[in-house]
C-alpha cells in the first residue's frame, strides 16, 4: 500500500499546512514542503515491517532502524497486552500504527525541527525520499518491470529538493509535528479500512482489549492492492492540485 499511503498523505500534509497557516503563514513554498513531508509520513508507520519502503530507503541503515522499532513495538505489546489479547508478536501493525505513537513522533520530530535547522533539513530529506520511492511505486506491483523510483536517485532528487525548499525560503520547523501526525495518522486511517485494521483506541481498552483491531465493518473492509485502494490513490493524487488552486 505504499503508493497509496504516500497520496493520501500527500493531501493531508497539504491541508494540515493549509489549516495551520493562519497562525505561522504558509505560502506556496511552505505547501509544497507541507505536502511532501505528509507524502514520506504517511510511510513511516510501516517501519515496523521488515520489507517496507522505509525500511529499505537506506539500506542496512534503515533495516536497523526497522529491527529496532519492530523490537519496541513488541516489548510495548507484552507488557500492556491484556488476557483477552489476541496472541500476536506484537510488531507490524501494532505500536507504530496507532494514534498515540503518531503524536508522540510528530511531538518529538516537530521540536527538533523547531529547534534545529539540521534537523528540519533531515526530516525533509528523509520524507521527502521515502515519499518520491511510495509515490513512483504501483499499487499492485504486477506488472513487469514495474519497480519505484531507485534507492540512489529518490536519496540524490530528496536532497536537491529539500535544499531548494530550505533556499526557497520554506520553514516548517513549527508545525513540520503536526504534518508528520496527519501523515502517520492517515496510513493508520487508511490500514483501518483493510481486512487486518489496526489498534486505533489503543492503549485504551475496547472489551477488554487493549490491542483491539478497529476498523471499518467487516463488509466494507478489502485485501491490500484491490481495487477501493487504487480507488482512493487516484481521488487523493486528483484532488491535490484542485486543493493547491484553491489554497493559492
Amino acid at each position: 500500500m505504499a503508493s497509496s499511503h504516500a497520496a493520501t498523505g500527500l493531501i493531508a500534509g497539504l491541508l494540515a499546512t493549509a489549516a495551520l497557516s493562519p497562525v505561522f503563514g504558509a505560502g506556496p513554498v511552505e505547501l509544497a514542503a507541507g505536502a511532501a513531508v505528509g507524502a514520506g509520513a504517511a510511510l513511516l508507520p510501516d517501519v515496523d515491517h521488515p520489507a517496507s519502503t522505509v525500511t529499505r530507503f537506506q539500506g542496512p541503515v534503515t533495516r536497523l532502524v526497522s529491527a529496532g522499532a519492530r523490537w519496541i513495538s513488541a516489548a510495548v505489546y507484552h507488557r500492556t497486552a491484556t488476557a483477552a489479547d489476541t496472541a500476536r508478536n506484537g510488531e507490524h501493525r501494532h505500536l507504530w500504527h496507532t494514534p498515540a505513537a503518531a503524536l508522540a513522533a510528530g511531538a518529538a520530530l516537530g521540536t527538533a525541527a523547531s529547534l534545529n535547522p539540521w534537523a528540519l533539513g533531515a526530516v525533509l530529506w528523509f520524507t521527502i525520499g521515502v515519499g518520491l520511492r511510495g509515490l513512483t511505486q504501483s499499487p499492485t506491483r504486477r506488472r513487469r518491470g514495474d519497480q519505484p523510483l531507485s534507492r540512489p536517485l529518490a536519496t540524490l532528487a530528496a536532497a536537491v529538493i529539500a535544499l531548494l525548499l530550505v533556499r526557497g525560503g520554506a520553514s516548517p520547523g513549527p508545525y513540520a509535528g503536526v504534518i508528520v501526525a496527519a501523515g502517520m495518522l492517515v496510513h493508520s486511517f487508511g490500514d483501518a479500512l483493510t481486512r487486518s485494521a489496526v489498534p486505533l483506541a489503543w492503549p485504551l481498552r475496547i472489551r477488554g482489549r487493549r490491542w483491539a483491531m478497529l476498523g471499518t465493518p467487516r463488509c466494507l473492509r478489502f485485501a491490500t492492492g484491490a481495487w477501493p485502494e487504487r480507488v482512493v490513490r487516484v481521488a487523493c493524487l486528483a484532488a491535490v492540485p484542485a486543493v493547491w488552486i484553491a489554497i493559492v
